[in-house]
């Protein structure tokens, strides 16, 4: 017969796996950590109320992927994450603004190479853009922006742009025929 279990003897295996989660890195799934509780000589039937109470008195938290950690874990991980964002969307603005810094140079040099008739590199170098530019266009498409109306205008002017390089190579063609 199952007795119901005492708040107060869940005092332990709570410290256990408090001391756990610290030991082993910040952050367990939920079955590392259990599995790390019965090694430590915890009993299973206390492994999920210790869990829930740690929970309810906001010691523990799981993120988005079940990992479970200390409360000050999850935040400095969400501080780091949104750091990271922050960081990776003004590399990437920076890198827009290269890229249509470039494009816009990048269309008067080749009118001028087609009057010239130095049309060889100056292809080169337009594909190799186009190149860039597609892999910006996939990068930002699934990292980029937050929001799916943001994206999409964003891919619609991406899509120009490429149009407007696209008829440039052409015209570099018919140019070298």
């Amino acid at each position: 017969m199952a007795y119901p279990l005492d708040n107060n003897n869940l005092a332990e295996p709570k410290t256990t796996i408090v001391n756990i989660l610290k030991m082993e890195g910040y952050k367990l799934d939920s079955g590392s950590l259990f599995l790390a509780f019965k090694d430590a000589g915890g009993e299973m039937a206390q492994f999920s109320p210790s869990l829930e109470e740690l929970q309810e008195e906001n010691i523990i938290k799981s993120d988005s992927e079940g990992n479970i950690m200390t409360v000050e874990d999850y935040q400095r991980e969400k501080s780091q994450n949104k750091e990271n964002n922050e960081k990776e969307n003004g590399d990437i603005v920076e890198e827009e603004s290269d890229l249509i810094e470039e494009l816009s140079e990048g269309d008067v040099n080749i009118d001028d190479s087609i009057d010239e008739g130095n049309d060889t590199d100056e292809m080169k170098e337009m594909l190799r853009k186009k190149e860039k530019t597609d892999a910006w266009i996939i990068d930002k498409a699934t990292n980029g922006s937050k929001t799916n109306e943001k994206l999409t205008s964003e891919i619609t002017d991406l899509k120009k742009r490429i149009r407007k390089l696209e008829q440039i190579l052409e015209k570099i063609n018919e140019a070298l025929k």
